[in-house]
């Protein structure tokens, strides 16, 4: 907790400078940041404290704007209309799990609209559409959230906004309110002017030590083996409620688990646990595998010792902020866990809809995720 003092010390600090320093652009009627040329600066769980204070300092020298994005997942408990009336609640010891983005009042006008960021300056929720949707969630409803701290937070929601333009997140709160909820991680940071030239890069990059950061702009290309946010996972394969075993495993609710997780027997790796939607995919991704004489590629001895499909638990790999495994859903599968796979295994898979983690800023070579269904829809009515 005192290391997080610290960086939260030291960024209210610094921060200012960087603002003072640009006034005359925050007066202008037209300061979104869609106006001016971006720089963002990510990796994998969040950015190491040492990481973000040498992005404060490459951006002071640069006399640029920055900002700074946390993310964590918290706990949803239950929802209160502004009647007094329970609408949605957890079983004892239960909660859901949502992803909250937390952005810094002075400058969300910059990433936001007016109307959405004087709500969140007034410490209101902002609610993604699809998950007010699943949740029956209205403006106006009081959310009771539980922190990464374990602290309870009661919150009135402000907006409800299409998903896109929240970046994929399910909620978004300011930094201080992010605060109440133990979210003092940062995923990303933002950095802006008029104009980024190879000055900011050669300045980043000379600064931080710790290599491993993705750099992109508005003209970086996403990862081709880019991932479902949580709404859309949530769309697709269903919602639980979690209880806490240890801190990285859970239990997921009885009712989900028995609706769609099941265990049957697979091409080339034998008997195997999996969301029931992950079978006809799998299946075709295997099968071809087999067909084109891979399958001694595969190793069944790897699958059954270390690897695997369903598994009710956190990411651990990182600082992932509370986030649920896709393997939690039984989406995601490990199989070469030691070997790693043939380039044409990567491909077969990828064509079934599977995203493989090997390409990632931190990778996971054995990791295989399913993110679309079309895929597999397409090939088998072909």
């Amino acid at each position: 907790m005192k290391k997080y003092f610290w960086f939260v010390l030291l960024a209210a600090i610094s921060l200012p400078s960087v603002a003072n320093a640009h006034e005359e652009i925050n007066r202008e009627p037209k300061n979104r940041i869609d106006n001016y040329q971006t720089m963002t600066i990510s990796q994998s769980g969040s950015l190491f404290y040492s990481v973000t204070n040498e992005i404060i300092e490459g951006v002071n020298n640069l006399n640029s704007n920055l900002t700074f994005i946390g993310r964590a997942n918290v706990g949803l408990e239950k929802i209160i209309d502004n009647s007094g009336n329970e609408k949605i609640a957890t079983k004892e010891d239960y909660l859901f799990s949502i992803s909250v983005k937390t952005v810094e009042k002075d400058f969300v006008n910059y990433i936001y609209p007016n109307e959405i960021a004087t709500k969140i300056v007034s410490d209101l929720i902002i609610i993604s559409e699809l998950t007010a949707n699943l949740y029956s969630i209205e403006i106006g409803d009081i959310v009771h959230l539980v922190g990464l701290n374990g602290e309870p937070l009661e919150i009135v929601v402000g907006d409800i906004v299409p998903d896109s333009k929240l970046g994929w997140f399910e909620a978004v709160v300011s930094k201080e309110t992010g605060f109440k909820l133990g979210i003092f991680r940062n995923i990303q940071a933002i950095i802006w002017d008029n104009k980024i030239t190879e000055n900011h890069l050669i300045e980043i990059y000379r600064n931080i030590k710790y290599k491993k950061i993705r750099v992109s702009d508005k003209n970086s290309k996403p990862n081709k083996n880019w991932v479902l946010p949580n709404a859309l996972v949530k769309e697709m394969f269903g919602d639980f409620q979690i209880k806490e075993r240890d801190g990285t495993w859970i239990i997921t609710e009885p009712k989900w688990r028995e609706e769609n997780i099941e265990t049957i027997k697979m091409p080339i790796i034998g008997r195997t646990t999996c969301h029931r939607l992950m079978w006809e995919p799998l299946r075709g991704a295997l099968n071809q595998v087999e067909e084109e004489g891979l399958a001694n590629t595969l190793y069944l001895d790897e699958f059954k010792t270390s690897g695997g499909c369903y598994a009710p638990r956190r990411i651990s790999r990182f600082d992932a902020g509370g986030s649920l495994s896709r393997h939690a859903w039984g989406i995601a599968i490990d199989i070469n866990t030691k070997s790693g796979y043939v380039p044409r295994v990567v491909e077969i898979f990828n064509s079934w809809g599977f995203a493989w983690g090997g390409t990632w800023t931190s990778p996971d070579e054995m990791h295989f995720e399913l993110r679309d269904l079309s895929a597999s829809i397409s090939k088998t009515s072909g």
